[in-house]
């Protein structure tokens, strides 16, 4: 019956110190391994885990031939001690103004191709600035990254979301609006579909950009009035779509700012769509634990800098 108690007890008289001896334990499954890591005597490993024993109620480990083997509880408690001890090492911190002249830090930032094409070329640009700042690019995943975010193993999120099902954000994150923007047309330079109305030029062959990997795109969702496109070929990502465009009779409708990033540099045109066929709106999306890091708040800046400066390029300002 004590033990009961004293285990429901909470964190009451508990050393949080502690925490950090059953999170490297439960990593390395040795005493021994865990003393080195953290640099005190077994003895003071094994007095550790005995409190822990206590404290919890719970043996947590048993030995074995192959080293000490977690309970049922010890694995239950695995993730909410990292999470916990990850926060408080944010929180912890100083909070001193970010200097990239001479701080030294990787970003990562998980986004979209689309957020790629419009924001990284800048945001690049300014990072290559600072001689010990790297930023690391990762592709957006199938599922929302937010137990990336949530260990801080990913900085931010860019992209469009809030779309369907398979595109929403959860809640509680941060965010800001990046980019709004509308859908154009786009085929190869003197294609009579781009002159045609929208009714006949829906039914020419098309091409479809589903970054999920469906038969929709994101034009199909947003947009308020129903439009059944001929789509003849679906791909995945907005590297392949130029090409294409430029060497076949395909139409696409795509991003107005992508749409233009294209047309720069193939044989392309494009044709705006009225103003009832929607809009799109990329966002940054962040934790709210590192809201207030200094460091987290210069990139979210950098990263609007990046995306304004996208909109005022060539051929870009007349879309924000």
């Amino acid at each position: 019956m004590n033990r009961t108690r004293r285990a429901a007890g909470g964190l009451e008289g508990l050393d949080l110190n502690l925490l950090r001896v059953l999170d490297v334990l439960l990593t390395e499954r040795s005493a021994s391994r865990a003393a080195v890591r953290l640099r005190k005597s077994q003895p003071a490993i094994s007095n550790a885990l005995a409190r822990l024993r206590k404290a919890l109620g719970d043996p947590l480990f048993v030995r074995s031939s192959g080293g000490l083997v977690p309970t049922e509880r010890a694995l239950q408690l695995s993730t909410p001690i990292r999470d916990a001890l990850s926060m408080l090492t944010v929180a912890m911190r100083p909070a001193a103004p970010f200097d990239p002249s001479c701080a030294r830090r990787t970003f990562l930032v998980a986004a979209s191709d689309h957020a790629q094409l419009l924001v990284i070329p800048h945001l690049a640009k300014e990072m290559a600035a600072w001689p010990n700042l790297r930023l690391r690019v990762l592709a957006l995943p199938s599922e929302f990254p937010l137990r990336e975010l949530e260990r801080g193993e990913i900085d931010l999120v860019l992209g469009v979301f809030d779309v369907a099902p398979g595109d929403r954000s959860p809640d509680g994150l941060k965010r800001q609006l990046l980019v709004d923007e509308r859908f154009v047309v786009v085929g190869r330079k003197g294609h009579p579909g781009l002159r045609a109305p929208l009714s006949r030029a829906a039914q020419l062959p098309q091409l479809n950009v589903s970054p999920r990997g469906g038969t929709s795109s994101r034009f199909e969702r947003r947009t308020e009035v129903e439009l059944a496109r001929n789509v003849v070929l679906y791909i995945p990502h907005y590297l392949a779509a130029p090409w294409v465009l430029a060497s076949s009779d395909l139409l696409a409708v795509l991003p107005e700012r992508v749409a233009e990033r294209f047309c720069e540099v193939f044989p392309l045109d494009s044709a705006p769509l009225p103003p009832r066929m929607g809009r799109l709106q990329m966002h940054q999306l962040w934790h709210p634990r590192v809201q207030d890091e200094p460091a987290h708040r210069w990139l979210r800046g950098e990263v609007l800098s990046a995306a304004r400066r996208s909109a005022a390029s060539k051929h870009g300002s007349s879309s924000s």
